[in-house]
């Protein structure tokens, strides 16, 4: 860098990575949730999973789940309808609705190609806030 882009006040907007994640935040709020098969690399639900009261939260938490599973195993983010309803998570019908839900509300992105949804890094804090209120 130039001296004068050293003192460029714009600088403070680089960043190294911009995928960078608080990976700890991420794993405290997951933990009770769910679990990654170290042979499969799958998802597995846990007992409080069942506790999540809204079909949107726990599409959510599950969309959480395949970040976190990007981020330690490098399987590619994202799950598509038909994985979440191979999942067992709620009906095939409440699936579609809520990520028709979440997706019209912003909330959720979708794959141009592919059609996997996944949650975009700036709302992480965002689900994690909502979600754990939900469930106080």
């Amino acid at each position: 860098m130039t001296e004068s882009s050293q003192n460029d006040p714009l600088t403070v907007l680089l960043a190294d990575d911009t995928r960078a994640v608080d990976r700890e935040r991420i794993a405290s709020f997951l933990s009770p949730y769910v679990q990654f098969d170290k042979a499969t690399k799958e998802i597995s639900l846990l007992g409080a999973f069942n506790s999540i009261i809204s079909n949107e939260g726990k599409v959510e938490v599950v969309l959480m789940a395949s970040k976190a599973r990007f981020l330690i195993l490098d399987i590619p983010e994202g799950l598509s309808p038909s994985e979440m309803i191979k999942m067992d998570i709620m009906p095939e019908g409440s699936i579609k609705s809520s990520l028709k839900k979440l997706y019209d509300g912003r909330k959720i992105k979708k794959e141009a190609s592919g059609g996997k949804y996944f949650i975009p890094n700036y709302r992480i804090g965002n689900v994690i806030e909502r979600l754990s209120a939900e469930g106080s």
